[in-house]
């Protein structure tokens, strides 16, 4: 008998030390790797910066634009960003309810942050800590886009210009914003 208990839990401790079956691969396709964002101007404070609603997040850019345009602008659920700088239709319309939109990959690719918006006075947005350092490259809603590296508007600057167009950092101003004024002209 004192071999068959013996037998027994051997048998049981081969089974809690033995490897776990195949493990199933990862589904990537179920993994989002990007985060589209929007956040809202309702305000602006008298230094200027922007006063914004709470941070919206999709997995889809086409999502974000659903819900920036209050579902005025429909696009396939696998556009991405460089719609805006491709389609001249969705670019026009894109300028009617955005001050600009800020993408972390070149030509608008990647992650983005849609700033709404009709107010291209000159105010200014600092980057939630999750996106700074992060932009590449922007679509202007409003004429002239001014990116900062630093927050509250200041240090070194670079210019983005022509409302509905769209604008590659330069390599110097790449991956360095961490504030952007929006500007008539």
């Amino acid at each position: 008998m004192t071999l068959t208990i013996f037998s027994a839990i051997v048998s049981l401790a081969a089974g809690l030390l033995a490897p776990p079956g195949p493990v199933e691969p990862l589904d990537r396709s179920r993994v989002a790797t990007e985060s589209h964002c929007v956040v809202t101007t309702v305000g602006q404070e008298s230094d200027g910066e922007l006063i914004t609603t709470g941070v919206e997040c999709f997995d889809t850019f086409a999502d974000a634009m659903v819900f920036a345009s209050n579902g005025s602008l429909l696009l396939p659920r696998d556009a991405s960003g460089s719609v805006l700088f491709t389609d001249p239709g969705v670019s026009a319309m894109a300028s009617t309810f955005t001050l600009g939109v800020h993408f972390d990959g070149y030509s608008g690719t990647g992650s983005s942050t849609t700033v709404v918006g009709a107010d291209c006075t000159g105010g200014y947005w600092n980057t939630p800590a999750w996106f700074d350092n992060k932009i590449s490259s922007s679509y202007n809603g409003c004429a002239r886009l001014k990116h900062f590296d630093y927050a509250n508007a200041s240090g070194y600057l670079t210019a983005t210009t022509g409302a509905g167009t769209t604008d590659n950092l330069p390599y110097s101003a790449n991956n360095k914003t961490e504030s952007v004024s929006y500007h008539s002209s």
